[in-house]
């Protein structure tokens, strides 16, 4: 894929809002979900006080000023914007590319969600239960928290 390409693309999904979730996750804000409210009060006394919240989010938002000036600019936020746009079509390429010619055919992804059908289809039913699909996205989500502490840990 050419960089120009590559670039024009990224900045499409972003804008398209593939991302939109991603990019949230760096945009202060009140949690939505129970662990993530859990893991922010620190006191554990079921409420959050200011300064619980504030500190992870100021810490977060602030990693995006690359260039240590005390403030996140537009460019630095469109840069790290592109840049989660070019790590999730990397994602899907190694997830669904089979072949590895940077595209995804229509048989690839047919293959693609035979393989998530085989893996939530716990029971071997020929259907996926909305429990099913709830233990896939709980098992899925577990297996990105053990890789990622594994790449944690290798750069140390």
């Amino acid at each position: 894929m050419n960089i120009h390409f590559s670039a024009a693309l990224s900045a499409a999904l972003v804008i398209a809002g593939m991302s939109a979730n991603t990019a949230l996750a760096r945009e202060p804000g009140m949690p939505r979900g129970e662990r993530t409210f859990e893991r922010l009060d620190k006191n554990k006394d079921g409420a959050l006080a200011i300064e619980e919240l504030e500190a992870k989010s100021v810490r977060r938002f602030m990693r995006l000023d690359a260039d240590k000036d005390d403030k996140v600019t537009k460019a630095e936020l469109e840069n790290w914007l592109i840049g989660l746009a070019q790590r999730r079509i990397d994602r899907i390429l190694t997830r669904m590319d089979a072949d590895k010619d940077t595209a995804v055919t229509r048989s690839e992804l047919r293959e693609y969600i035979a393989g998530l059908f085989v893996l939530a289809d716990s029971d071997k039913s020929g259907g996926v239960t909305l429990q099913e699909s709830r233990a896939y996205h709980v098992t899925a989500r577990k297996k990105r928290t053990e890789a990622r502490k594994a790449r944690s840990q290798a750069r140390q």
